[in-house]
């Protein structure tokens, strides 16, 4: 469907004009409505200059997106806090507190838009949630620009698929083994058909005394009919206690894949040397190795860079038009190191068990089930349980 938009003066002019002539044949009835009419066009005007709304220069075009999210949580060993990435901090003198809350933090509101120019569109994309300072605090979560393969700004790192990862709700720290963080970076991104991306981005590390603060990253995804496919690689350069230079590595596959009728799988690997402070889960998983903990993480007490590995697997079965099922375990495990203490962490392992059911499309209900293990060099372990209940507006 086209439509017309015609400015207020150009419909003035036509109604004044097509006034007039009638006056010249129906005398001073006429001229009577001919008031009447202007007196209203000018309400009309004035009605509409009052009008709120959004003032965007000319060829600019604004969306804004968004939603609010309840999440009500119970854990029934340990009180985690709003996010499950506490469970990397639990050990041997953490009391057993089971606890009850709720929390609207990861409510979001963004806009995109684009700006036509003489060398093509421009478009950005600006967005925050409230998770800053812990919780309550409005933080920024993107803020880019692109004009055709270069993107600049901050959002996703370029090495870690999106393909892959499980559709659990429960929050933004996600199960063990991911690495979705988000950070300033310039990328180039070229796209030879309709199945196949490359891109390759310069970012802001963040790791801790890295030697440069910029990582180099690498990305190829493939899409087809049902299938989905990302490969990326991250290099960064690390800084031993000696003022040595450590080379990391990792490397990362996903896949998403629509198996039946309403059933997908999902798959994701991650693996490497020098990334663990990459990894959404490692803010307490105890490596600490290095003077006052500003090497954390990713160096050995002999200078080398520390090995991990992680998993994510995932069956989402939908049920009818409006919920869907899935079921969920992930881990991330470390190596081996030298300096590595009895109490630090071995392994992380959690699992999830969501429901979601949409009412209407712009609002979903969900209760999920989860657990989380932490696992020690000495094999002395510790695990959680989660229940947590979401209602989620979508606008």
């Amino acid at each position: 469907m086209r439509y017309i938009k015609m400015k207020t003066g150009t419909i003035l002019s036509g109604a004044v004009l097509g006034a007039a002539a009638w006056i010249g044949f129906s005398g001073t009835a006429a001229a009577q409505d001919l008031r009447a009419l202007e007196a209203r066009i000018a309400a009309l005007e004035a009605e509409q200059a009052a009008a709120p709304g959004v003032i965007a220069n000319p060829g600019v075009k604004l969306t804004f997106y968004g939603f609010t999210k309840l999440d009500v949580i119970s854990d029934n060993n340990y009180d985690l806090g709003n996010t499950t990435g506490g469970m990397a901090g639990v050990n041997a003198t953490s009391l057993k507190d089971r606890s009850t809350g709720a929390h609207a933090y990861e409510s979001r509101l963004g806009v995109k838009g684009s700006v036509d120019t003489d060398i093509g569109p421009l478009k950005f994309n600006i967005e925050g949630d409230f998770y800053g300072g812990g919780g309550g605090t409005f933080r920024l979560r993107h803020a880019y620009g692109e004009v055709g393969p270069l993107l600049a700004g901050q959002t996703w790192t370029n090495w870690v698929p999106a393909e892959g990862g499980p559709g659990a709700v429960q929050d933004f720290n996600g199960p063990a083994g991911g690495s979705y963080y988000r950070t300033p970076q310039v990328r180039f991104t070229y796209k030879p058909n309709e199945n196949w991306r490359f891109s390759a981005a310069i970012e802001e590390d963040v790791a801790p005394g890295s030697a440069s603060n910029l990582a180099l990253t690498g990305f190829a995804g493939y899409s087809t009919g049902r299938l989905k496919l990302g490969m990326g690689v991250m290099s960064r350069s690390l800084e031993t206690a000696g003022n040595d230079s450590v080379r990391g590595l990792g490397y990362a596959i996903g896949a998403d894949f629509e198996a039946w009728e309403g059933g997908k799988l999902q798959l994701q690997y991650l693996g490497g040397k020098g990334i663990a402070t990459a990894l959404s889960n490692s803010a307490f998983a105890g490596l600490e190795v290095g003077a006052a903990g500003k090497y954390a993480f990713d160096i050995d007490a002999n200078g080398d860079a520390i090995k991990v590995n992680t998993m994510k697997a995932g069956v989402t079965q939908k049920l009818g038009e409006k919920s869907d099922i899935s079921v969920a375990y992930s881990f991330q495990r470390y190596d081996d190191y030298a300096g590595a203490d009895a109490s630090y962490t071995k392994k992380l392992s959690s699992a999830y068990l969501t429901y979601r059911y949409f009412p209407t499309k712009p609002l979903m209900l969900a209760a999920e089930v989860a657990w989380g293990e932490r696992e020690q060099f000495d094999g002395t372990s510790f695990d959680n349980t989660r229940l947590q209940g979401v209602v989620k507006f979508t606008f």
